[in-house]
């Protein structure tokens, strides 16, 4: 039995992992794609969709019983643009159209669809002679090398080796070694980043082994600023923290009508600015910003809510926002939706992070 196939598939299974040096963080493989249609996370995406759009039907004709026809396409005018948008950000998620989307409005022709078809897939063919990339299925692994492909077999894989491919090791290069000690390169380098390398982790287990230059050790930790940039930006950013801290105190010392939350968010704000500063930390990058982000996008459309329903003094209840179709109450659920994902991921990485942490020999 031979370790590489001498064709390729047509169908290769469960797509577990996918890197393509070719594209950035804005673009998604046809293989990613394709396996997003089967995820839980695409039906997460879209659900929201379906949901405005059968709540914007059933307020139209509601209101349209209630008020008339051309009063009630009125009063849904600005929930309609509301949902283009909402709907549109949603879907270019599911379907990874992020980067297309990018470069066709960077073109100022959004309606030369042909034009721009044609483009990209002349770039798709010129890219695709120089393509390097992985994909691990749960049986195979597809490696393509400066647009050369090779298909192998994984029940025959015995080592996986991640090897630091510069002094810092900030990037990794991959090789597979069959159990006849036969050993494939991989043309990639992998950024060092946690949630990849816990992804062939999951997959590899004790086969994975991670060698890391011993220059490593002197470098001490992957730190991208220097130390000065470093105090100077947590000295800026503390300010938009401390101020989140007076608007509390002033709530609460000063004047009761001013919010809560808008010291909630200066602090939120604050504490997200300081994790970009500290970037190479990956809790703080992985964990901590998705759970704060997640957290602003909760509970800040629902503060709003209830200061617009404190400010009309009773005149305009929770209900009433929420029975006609409008930009705010499709915020409630748009973004309160996006918070449950990212909160989700935040605790689903710190799960993984102490699961497959490092452990020192």
């Amino acid at each position: 039995m031979s370790f590489k196939l001498d064709y390729e598939l047509t169908d290769y299974g469960k797509l577990l992992f996918d890197f393509d040096g070719n594209l950035n963080g804005m673009d998604m493989s046809k293989q990613r794609r394709i396996a997003m249609v089967s995820s839980p996370g695409f039906y997460f995406l879209i659900a929201p969709v379906f949901l405005m759009v059968v709540w914007f039907i059933a307020s139209l004709i509601a209101n349209s019983i209630k008020f008339g026809f051309l009063v009630s396409l009125g009063l849904h005018l600005s929930g309609f643009f509301a949902l283009a948008v909402m709907s549109l950000i949603l879907l270019l998620s599911a379907f990874g159209g992020w980067g297309k989307f990018a470069r066709m409005a960077s073109r100022g022709k959004l309606g030369d669809i042909k034009e721009f078809n044609a483009s990209e897939r002349e770039k798709e063919e010129i890219l695709s002679k120089k393509r390097n990339s992985i994909q691990i299925y749960e049986e195979w692994l597809v490696i393509t090398n400066c647009g050369w492909t090779g298909v192998y077999d994984l029940s025959m894989l015995a080592k996986v080796k991640l090897e630091g491919n510069d002094v810092r090791n900030k990037s990794y290069v991959l090789s597979f070694t069959s159990t006849k000690g036969e050993t494939i390169y991989s043309a990639l380098s992998i950024p060092r980043e946690k949630t990849l390398i816990i992804q062939l982790k999951k997959i590899f287990k004790e086969k994975l082994v991670i060698q890391n230059r011993v220059a490593q050790k002197r470098a001490g930790k992957l730190i991208n600023k220097p130390i000065g940039t470093l105090i100077g930006l947590t000295f800026f950013v503390s300010i938009f923290i401390l101020a989140g801290v007076g608007v509390i105190l002033m709530h609460f010392y000063l004047d009761p009508s001013i919010p809560i939350a808008l010291g909630a968010f200066f602090i939120i704000g604050g504490c997200i600015a300081l994790c970009g500063v500290y970037d190479f930390i990956p809790a703080l990058k992985d964990v901590l910003v998705p759970i704060l982000f997640g957290s602003v996008f909760m509970f800040f459309p629902m503060s709003i809510v209830q200061v617009i329903a404190k400010q009309s003094d009773g005149a305009m209840s929770v209900k009433d926002l929420f029975g006609i179709f409008n930009p705010i109450s499709a915020a409630v659920l748009f973004f309160g939706w996006l918070g449950l994902l990212l909160i989700y991921t935040g605790i689903k990485n710190i799960v993984d992070f102490i699961r497959y942490r490092e452990r020192k020999k």
